[in-house]
């Protein structure tokens, strides 16, 4: 009983680890994996964090008040000539007879205390901030869509190409079955002496090409899954199967505008509001200030001098040169150079959705006339096989014609990859 119960855990492990490996090999598992090992998502996601955090600052420095430390002692040093004696004094307090600063007008003087300042007007300047704060906060997730959307395009592309490389090893192994057969067919043929050992010899040069074959299109599959895994972040090197993808067509009809001139409204934006942040200098500021502590010019009975003042200090700048006008001119024209990207991206844009939708039409002609000529292969091969059978047929013509299916084969692999190509290049434009 303990030993059924310890198989049929284990049968379920294995089969739990199975379906976890198949799903490893699927497309979403490697589109999924390359976002989460991106660093440059990594570094889009951690600007929204350091944009929360520059706004915790600009609050503070706008609206909250401030507390300084600050000291200074001045020495005003003196020659001093007084009592006929000439004497060099660090800082005289008293002297009638000397060469320095009039002490009447500068003398010595020590302070130590602190500074609470408190602005009154940061409101409207924090509010800027905000504003600021969330465009660049909306840039760094849209850069973060972008990213993810261009990840997507490339690891389908990649995965494309592996796909194609499976199909040609699959390929490959079915020709190999039916030359196999056709050596057995031709090999006791040549024993009843109804054919001739070069025919033999031939099928056999042809399957030595078509395992040479097999091997390019293995080493070409483990080519393009390591350029896959390096180009999803992931640390293997060992082959693993890959599921089929059949990708649809997304259209759009929802009448909204592409994801790709986000990026050109919020730079939009983003001028616009570096513009009203500018201009805040322009603005009246007030702060109330308190200032306390020690303030003496004769240490003599320097406790009887702690104090305090307080007050307010306005500044309001009425005039720097028209550097206001200056700065909204350029405004404007970083707005019409945005303009322009935007007009040519969108441009660009629809271009490339209608060339895609071309090709797949002109895809779909060629695959059907394909469709057909391997149809008709098919019958000849078909037909020459039961004349080989009976001796009727040269074995050279009957490798003539599966050459020429085998190649028209490849073509219809490769257009259908192409095809799939195309098809993600369309869903990549029209998002």
């Amino acid at each position: 009983m303990n030993r059924l119960l310890l198989s049929l855990t284990f049968s379920l492990v294995w089969l739990y680890s199975y379906g976890q490996k198949i799903q490893e090999c699927s497309l979403y598992y490697y589109i999924e994996t390359a976002k989460e090992n991106s660093p440059l998502i990594t570094d889009y996601r951690n600007q929204t964090e350091i944009e929360q955090a520059e706004l915790k600052r600009l609050k503070a420095m706008y609206t909250h008040s401030r507390l300084e430390l600050n000291g200074d002692y001045l020495f005003v040093p003196v020659i001093s000539k007084d009592g006929g004696r000439t004497a060099f004094k660090w800082n005289a307090r008293s002297a009638t007879d000397y060469y320095g600063y009039d002490l009447g007008e500068s003398s010595g003087s020590f302070h130590a205390g602190a500074t609470w300042t408190q602005p009154l007007l940061g409101r409207s300047s924090y509010k800027i901030a905000q504003e600021q704060a969330k465009i660049n906060t909306d840039m760094a997730n849209n850069r973060v869509r972008m990213e993810e959307h261009q990840l997507e395009r490339s690891v389908t592309e990649q995965y494309l190409l592996c796909l194609l490389d499976k199909a040609q090893i699959d390929f490959t192994d079915s020709v190999g079955t039916v030359i196999e057969h056709r050596i057995e067919i031709v090999r006791k043929l040549v024993a009843n002496g109804l054919s001739k050992q070069s025919d033999l010899n031939l099928l056999m040069i042809e399957q030595e090409a078509n395992a040479e074959l097999h091997t390019a299109a293995r080493q070409d599959y483990h080519t393009h899954l390591m350029d896959l895994n390096l180009l999803c972040g992931i640390d293997e090197t060992t082959d693993v199967a890959l599921s089929d993808i059949s990708q649809p067509v997304r259209l759009r009809n929802d009448g909204k505008s592409s994801l790709f001139t986000e990026q050109y409204r919020l730079d939009s934006l983003n001028t616009a509001v570096a513009l009203r942040s500018f201009n805040l200098q322009y603005k009246p500021k007030l702060d109330l200030f308190i200032n306390g502590g020690l303030q003496v010019g004769d240490f003599s009975g320097w406790y009887r001098h702690f104090g305090l003042s307080a007050g307010v200090t306005f500044s309001w700048t009425i005039f720097d040169g028209r550097q206001k006008r200056l700065k909204e001119r350029q405004a404007g024209w970083q707005q019409n150079t945005i303009r322009t990207y935007k007009e040519n991206s969108e441009y660009q844009r629809n271009m490339r959705i209608k060339q895609c939708l071309s090709e797949l039409v002109k895809y779909d002609e060629r695959e059907r006339a394909l469709d057909n000529q391997l149809a008709g292969y098919e019958s000849v091969l078909s037909d020459y096989g039961r004349e080989m059978d009976a001796g009727q047929v040269s074995v050279l013509d009957y490798i003539t014609v599966l050459r020429n299916k085998i190649q028209t084969e490849k073509d219809r692999l490769l257009l259908r990859t192409n095809k799939q190509l195309v098809i993600a290049a369309y869903n990549y434009w029209n998002w």
